[in-house]
């Protein structure tokens, strides 16, 4: 078990230093700095109408946010993947 917890504290000093991680991290300070955006997102939870949605969906950096986002649950998906086949395979071993 404690093998396990090493591994998994690895993997998880590994993900920090992916660019994707750091991308991510980089853009949520760009994204509490930038007034404007905050300004959009504050109003569409005010008043979130389809009109408010769009501005802030058509900013730039919104935009990429949630592409590196999608990359990132991606990525959480193939991890969980190879988890479960670890799992799986712990399984059929201890039979």
């Amino acid at each position: 078990m404690e093998e396990l917890i090493e591994k998994l504290s690895s993997l998880e000093k590994e993900l920090e230093n992916t660019e994707l991680v750091k991308d991510i991290k980089e853009l949520n300070k760009k994204i509490s700095n930038d007034k404007e955006l905050l300004k959009l997102l504050d109003d569409y939870k005010l008043k979130p109408t389809e009109e408010n949605k769009y501005k802030i969906i058509k900013n730039d950096l919104f935009k990429e946010y949630k592409d590196k986002e999608t990359d990132v649950n991606l990525l959480i998906m193939q991890i969980n993947q190879k988890l479960k086949q670890i799992s799986n395979k712990d399984k059929w071993c201890s039979k």
